[in-house]
Parts: structure tokens; C-alpha cells; sequence
């Protein structure tokens, strides 16, 4: 007599843990954010206790917008492996949910009347204009990012020259074109201001490109660690003698200042996140106990949503002055502090940050019913909530004869049987 052997149960996957280092990272470029806003530089010498604050002119937004194709890389990971239709079509439609909540939150924000130039609606907008790419290797999105770097900065720059007549990224606020771009934020985030997503794009594919990579392995981080800094030396330093040498709108169209959004400027941003990235992969993957030292860091890039929103709230109980006539660091240090202890609170305790939940609820897909099993009919009583169910049983069953040996009587399987099945 055959042996009916019980179906095989997988085991539930495992959650990979997060990669530390990109957390730092992202932690690194707020810190920077918060230093742009409010910090007042002393003293011009770099190794003073705040010369080394021109570093975060412009460069901590350039490194969160790169990190945000990294993360888009981590979301779309199983599509990108398997080519799976439907699980791109699933995370296009939680992007496109995202985008909808950045742009709103974006909107809340700068109503705020902050002097805060807020890049939610930038991020929105990048995030939709990355879709086309989500199936694109490394190799690819580092192509379609050196274009984008030698066509779009210019293209944009000269294009608000003509309409505008400048190419600042305040410029919209001194002509009545302008104001009504402003109004349009679409067009304002596409276009005009301090982070035009046609332009920005560039920084969500180099991102993409680098999040398709294996950002476990060590040589992955020193490999990005070196290339990011030759490619930041390939951007800064050409664009610092062509700066030096030209004048007018020739040298807005190369200089390096900070959010000139110049093909120079950006490309040694973008090198400049790319290296930072692999200092922090590299730190956090070679030197274990790092990742323990710097958990307020990595805690703050894992919340990243709710600290820059918390931060923009900050500033505007502080008042514009804070940002245009700063008098001390303190507002600074306390920002920073308060961000760091409330993050490693929070992620210690109950996890994922409280916008990023929030957003998460908001954007992931409903749940589906699974279809009903065969030879179920809805007649048939389903197992009470909370309760095992049983194991699905082969029909008809193997261990049963039919019909039965002589003498013997039916083998019973859920009801008495009294006729064979047809």
C-alpha cells in the first residue's frame, strides 16, 4: 500500500539587512543639509573647526538625489533579476503613488515660507522620469548618464537664459515669466530653481547604475571610492580654469559654483556622492566595529524622509534670519544632536521612521486573495482565522484502492464513500 507523503513548506524568506553603508551615506548628505541651512563659517582654513563647511555648498543635496537611485535600485531588485512583468508593473504603480506624496509633502513645505529651497518636488519628478530606465544595467544607465551630463545642464541653462534672461537658480523671481513658472510646479521642478529634474536625472542614473552593482563586496566600495574621486577631479578641476578664464553667460555655462547646475559642477557632484558612498560601503563592510560607532548616522539616513521634513519645520519656528543672517552655530548643533538621538530612539525601538511608514502603508499594493484550491467549492467550509490548516490531499487519494480487494470494505477519506469517482 502506497504512503500519501505530506507537502513540502518552504520556509518563510529571510529579510536581507539593510546595507549600512548607503544608510550612512544618506545620513552624511542631511547632516549636510542641516550645515548648508544653518551653518555660519568662522573661519575660512579648512581644517579649522568650520572651514570645511563649504563642502556641504550644494554637494549633500546632489549626494541625497544619487542615493535616491540607489534606493530605487534596492526597490526594483527582484524585477530587475527575474524580468518579472507584473512585479514592474507593481513597483511602477507604488512609484508613481510615491511621486504623488513627495509632490504634496513638497507643496506643505515650502507654504512654510521658509528661505529653504525644499527638493521634494524635484525627487517627485525624478522618480517618474527614472521609469523608462528601471530595466537598463550599469552599463547602460552609466551611458544614458554621460549624455544626460553633456546635454541636458546646458540645454536647461540656456533655455532659461532666453525665456528669463539668466540662468541663476533664482532667476524666475525677478521677471513675471518666471513667477508664473513658479506657480506651475511642475514646470518649476522640471525647469527652473535650484534642482531641475531634467537635469537632475543624471544623479538618480548614476545611483541606479550603482545600486545594480554588488555594494556588499569590498572591492565594489573601493572601486567607487576611486572612480568617484576621478571623476570628481574630472569635473571640479576643468571647470575651475575654464571659470577663471571666460565671462559672461560662456562662464555660466561652466562654472563650478554651488548649484550652477553646470555639466562641470554636476559632474564633479556626482563623483564627489559616488565616493562618499564607497568611503561609507567600505567602512561599514571592512570595519565591523564601524557600524556600531556610527548607528546615530546610519540611524538618521534610514529615516531620512521624516528628519528632512522635521528639519524644514525647525527652521521655520527659527524664523528666516536663521538661515540668512545666522549669529551662532547653536541652532545648528541642536538640530543635529536632536536628530541623531531621536533617530537612534526610534530605530532602536520601534524601527522604521514615522513618514517612511506612513508612506510605505500609503504606496504598497493590496493584498490579493489566493485563488480557491481545485475541488473547492464554495459550499466547502473554510478553517477558522488563527487556525493550522490542514495540508491539501491528493484526488483521489494514493493509498486507496478502487475498487477494494475482495472482503475488504472501503477505506473511509473525509465521508463514507459510496460510489467510485468519476
Amino acid at each position: 500500500m502506497a504512503t500519501m507523503t505530506a507537502p513540502a513548506v518552504s520556509a518563510p524568506k529571510q529579510k536581507k539587512a539593510r546595507i549600512v553603508g548607503v544608510d550612512v551615506a544618506r545620513g552624511l548628505a542631511i547632516i549636510g543639509m542641516f550645515i548648508a541651512h544653518l551653518g555660519l563659517e568662522r573661519s575660512t582654513e579648512f581644517f579649522s573647526t568650520t572651514g570645511w563647511f563649504w563642502l556641504a555648498d550644494g554637494r549633500p543635496s546632489a549626494l541625497f538625489a544619487t542615493l535616491a537611485g540607489t534606493g530605487l535600485a534596492f526597490m526594483t531588485k527582484r524585477a530587475y533579476a527575474n524580468g518579472d512583468e507584473a512585479e514592474y508593473a507593481v513597483q511602477r504603480s507604488r512609484l508613481l503613488k510615491r511621486s504623488a506624496i513627495l509632490m504634496v509633502l513638497g507643496w506643505a513645505l515650502t507654504a512654510m515660507g521658509t528661505p529653504v529651497a525644499v527638493i521634494l518636488g524635484a525627487y517627485a519628478l525624478l522618480f517618474v522620469l527614472a521609469i523608462p530606465f528601471l530595466r537598463m544595467g550599469p552599463t547602460a544607465l552609466l551611458a544614458w548618464s554621460a549624455a544626460v551630463a553633456v546635454v541636458m545642464p546646458s540645454l536647461v541653462l540656456l533655455s532659461r537664459h532666453a525665456v528669463l534672461g539668466g540662468t541663476s537658480p533664482d532667476v524666475y523671481a525677478y521677471t513675471d515669466t518666471g513667477g508664473v513658472a513658479l506657480i506651475i510646479p511642475v514646470v518649476a521642478d522640471l525647469w527652473s530653481g535650484y534642482y531641475p529634474a531634467l537635469s537632475w536625472v543624471l544623479y538618480i542614473l548614476v545611483g541606479l547604475a550603482v545600486g545594480r552593482m554588488p555594494l556588499r563586496r569590498w572591492t565594489t566600495a573601493l572601486g567607487l571610492l576611486v572612480g568617484g574621486a576621478l571623476v570628481a577631479a574630472a569635473g571640479y578641476l576643468p571647470g575651475l580654469a575654464l571659470e577663471r578664464s571666460t565671462g559672461g553667460l560662456v562662464q555660466d555655462l561652466v562654472t563650478i559654483e554651488p548649484h550652477s547646475n553646470t555639466t562641470f559642477e554636476m559632474l564633479g557632484n556626482v563623483g564627489f556622492a559616488v565616493a562618499v558612498l564607497g568611503l561609507c560601503l567600505l567602512l561599514t563592510t571592512s570595519v565591523p566595529p564601524m557600524r556600531v560607532i556610527l548607528t546615530p548616522v546610519s540611524a538618521m539616513g534610514a529615516m531620512s524622509l521624516t528628519v528632512y521634513s522635521a528639519h524644514i519645520v525647525y527652521i521655520a519656528v527659527l524664523g528666516r534670519e536663521a538661515v540668512y543672517n545666522p549669529e551662532s552655530n547653536w541652532p545648528l548643533i541642536w538640530l543635529t544632536l536632536a536628530s541623531l538621538v531621536f533617530a537612534t530612539i526610534w530605530q532602536l525601538t520601534l524601527g522604521q521612521g514615522p513618514l517612511e511608514r506612513l508612506l510605505h502603508r500609503m504606496i504598497r499594493p493590496r493584498q490579493q486573495q489566493p485563488p480557491p484550491s481545485p475541488g473547492h467549492g464554495p459550499w466547502q467550509q473554510h478553517p477558522q482565522q488563527g487556525s493550522q490548516p490542514q495540508a491539501q490531499q491528493p484526488w483521489p487519494p494514493q493509498h486507496q484502492q478502487w475498487p477494494p480487494p475482495q472482503g475488504q470494505a472501503p477505506q473511509q477519506w473525509g465521508q463514507p464513500q459510496q460510489t467510485p469517482p468519476r
